[in-house]
């Protein structure tokens, strides 16, 4: 994984490697915090331990790549199910899927210090989760995480409200989404008080972008 600055003429400037072996399908994610941007993405260890790991822009350099929570994940392929991040200031929110010990979960963590140091972890769902998750901050305490969950006929993208001391909301189902990868990974935005999504809907192999909205005082 690599990492660049982009000037306004076009120029491209800084480049360099941040890891040098990590998933190779899995989506990676970036976000802002006070101190600096931070990126997160599905590590690949030698062993084949597939977990999440951050980098931090620190005082001008980019930090060694950490793991911000030991799932200890091994397979053998690429899972392509990336992490999202979003932040507030020096907060941040972190949202994964895992399915280490063959028992797939939805997780997100929280860290007030910019990434350098994270909460334990929270589950969202254990049940029969798809995961393709993403994640907004509401404010330093609640974030909203959504995601796949696998049914017999298909996927329900579901929303939740998630506190920082691990009392959820009830999870509350937006929509049916087919359940092949041509559905791809839901997209999720807070905007005032309300929360809009967007996905492909698959009908009868026709591809077309649905899109619902959710009020954030009914979550």
């Amino acid at each position: 994984i690599r990492a660049a600055e982009v000037s306004d003429m076009g120029a491209i400037l800084n480049e360099m490697s941040l890891d040098e072996r990590v998933c190779d399908c899995c989506q990676t994610t970036a976000a802002i915090t006070d101190k600096g941007p931070v990126v997160i993405y599905r590590d690949r260890s030698d062993e084949e331990i597939r977990d999440m790991s951050i980098v931090r822009w620190v005082d001008g350099n980019w930090s060694e790549p950490k793991i911000i929570f030991q799932d200890n994940w091994k397979i053998e392929g690429c899972p392509v199910n990336g992490p999202k991040a979003d932040a507030i200031g020096n907060d941040l929110a972190i949202a994964w899927f895992t399915a280490a010990d063959r028992k797939p979960k939805v997780k997100v963590v929280f860290s007030s210090d910019s990434g350098e140091n994270f909460e334990a972890p929270i589950i969202i769902s254990e049940i029969n989760p798809a995961g393709r998750v993403d994640i907004a901050m509401i404010d330093k305490d609640n974030v909203l995480v959504c995601w796949l969950e696998s049914i017999e006929a298909g996927n329900e993208l579901k929303v939740v409200r998630v506190r920082k001391t691990g009392n959820n909301s009830d999870p509350l189902l937006v929509a049916m989404v087919d359940g092949s990868r041509k559905s791809g990974f839901p997209q999720m935005e807070l905007l005032g008080d309300t929360i809009y999504f967007a996905w492909t809907g698959i009908d009868q192999n026709i591809s077309t972008v649905k899109t619902a909205f959710v009020r954030l005082k009914n979550l």
